[in-house]
């Protein structure tokens, strides 16, 4: 008996996948140096302005281009034919803008400004080629848009909006006069709700594939948009004019501490006590959701400008990450003959960046500054044991973050040229699909 060709996604998402992929590659090789930077005994190999440079390229591969393009290979899996030469047309635009930025960093132009979220080098062509970027994953986003079909599927439309806000916000507060490191800060700050959101429906996706049952539609759509809703305030504040500088500071502060937490954890509560094994099954989940969850607690820590703001983050966005990392290998598996990649990568990585908040939670309440390289000058035993911490889970982060890369590549790059698969020969066999419900 014959079985059906399983339906693979296009070409294009394929594409999106390998941009993000080797976006995430090559934000690792750039995180080399901060590793070096803040390790006792190898921090003189570094020049002095390679910090700062090392850690522009570093967040905007490993953050803003592998996140945004990751979500464009997700969005685009349920592509209609008809919108294809749009969709085509904002991925050249996003992967042109892409090179450019890393193009601009190897060539040393422009003054490093380490602004939050989005630190960027002040260079016409560094900050038109992140433009370009954004702009292509918005209009994939928007072009790939169609009407969801399970409790998941609201999930990865509903993150949309977030990051629709986050542009909005951008444009209303520079039309506003305001600096670019604070238009970019508040931004960042929008579209972490479409990150959570994302995540909140990865997690869903996962427990699922592991066997879960659906969760019904109402209540999972409820907190996708508690988790995503929160991203209209700022922008509603600009465009009223009701917000001066000061207080705008103020609010994205509060908002991030009240709103951004509960709902991802709420939804990660029902998983876990709907799905019961399956959660402990899926590749990726349980760690994800214990990162998540120290991240908020380091962010509970947080008093001063010190590394606790660093392990907070690398605790959510590590949880974000890596979520979307086993999302790839999920919709791998199935695409090629050889059966489901390593988990390795994910172990690796999960391990690796628990350790290094860890250290930088350590580093944090000895009262070490963030963004700024290890001085052994006046070092304890226990400043060089955190920093050394650092040292061990960022180094074992990127061997996780690479064998992840090279685990990754060779099976995207058939399906970026659109070849399918052989006819299963296993009645079992998945559609090579993730975010698209099968």
């Amino acid at each position: 008996m014959s079985h059906p060709r399983p339906v693979a996604p296009g070409a294009l998402s394929q594409r999106w996948l390998l941009l993000a992929v080797i976006a995430l590659g090559l934000g690792a090789l750039a995180a080399v140096a901060l590793v070096v930077a803040r390790t006792p005994g190898v921090t003189a190999l570094l020049a002095p302005d390679a910090f700062p440079r090392a850690l522009v390229v570093h967040v905007n591969l490993a953050t803003l281009v592998w996140y945004l393009a990751m979500a464009c290979a997700l969005w685009t899996e349920r592509l209609p034919a008809r919108r294809g030469t749009a969709a085509a047309l904002a991925f050249a635009l996003a992967a042109a803008g892409a090179a450019g930025a890393v193009a601009a960093g190897l060539a040393g132009l422009g003054t490093p400004v380490l602004a939050n979220y989005v630190p960027y080098l002040d260079h016409p062509l560094f900050l038109a080629a992140l433009g370009c970027f954004a702009a292509g994953g918005l209009a994939a986003a928007l072009v790939s848009l169609a009407p969801p079909r399970d409790a998941a599927e609201w999930g990865f439309a509903i993150a949309r909006w977030p990051f629709l806000m986050g542009a909005v916000y951008l444009v209303l507060s520079l039309a506003r006069g305001q600096s670019l490191v604070d238009a970019v800060w508040g931004a960042g700050h929008v579209l972490q709700f479409g990150h959570v959101t994302l995540l909140m429906a990865i997690w869903l996706r996962l427990a699922e594939r592991a066997g879960a049952t659906p969760l019904p539609v109402g209540p999972a759509a409820l907190l996708f948009a508690l988790a995503a809703l929160p991203a209209t305030a700022a922008p509603l504040l600009l465009a009223a004019g009701l917000a001066g500088d000061e207080m705008l500071h103020r609010f994205h502060t509060e908002l991030m501490r009240w709103a951004n937490w509960p709902a991802p954890l709420a939804f990660g509560l029902l998983l876990v006590v709907r799905t019961k094994g399956a959660v402990r099954r899926a590749d990726g989940l349980p760690a994800s959701l214990g990162l998540f969850l120290a991240g908020c607690l380091a962010g509970l820590a947080i008093d001063a400008q010190t590394t606790l703001v660093p392990a907070h983050y690398h605790g959510t966005i590590g949880a974000f990450t890596l979520a979307l990392m086993a999302a790839a290998l999920a919709r791998l598996s199935p695409a090629v003959p050889g059966g489901r990649p390593s988990r390795l990568p994910l172990t690796l990585y999960s391990l690796g960046i628990f350790a290094l908040i860890a250290g930088l939670a350590w580093s944090g309440a000895l009262g070490a500054p963030r963004k700024s390289p290890f001085s052994a000058e006046g070092a304890d035993l226990g400043a060089t044991l955190a920093a050394s911490l650092i040292g061990l889970g960022g180094a074992i982060t990127i061997a996780g973050v690479c064998l992840f890369v090279i685990v990754a590549v060779p099976r995207i790059l058939p399906l970026c040229l659109n070849r399918r698969p052989p006819v299963p020969t296993a009645p079992c066999a998945a559609a090579p699909t993730f975010a698209a419900a099968r």
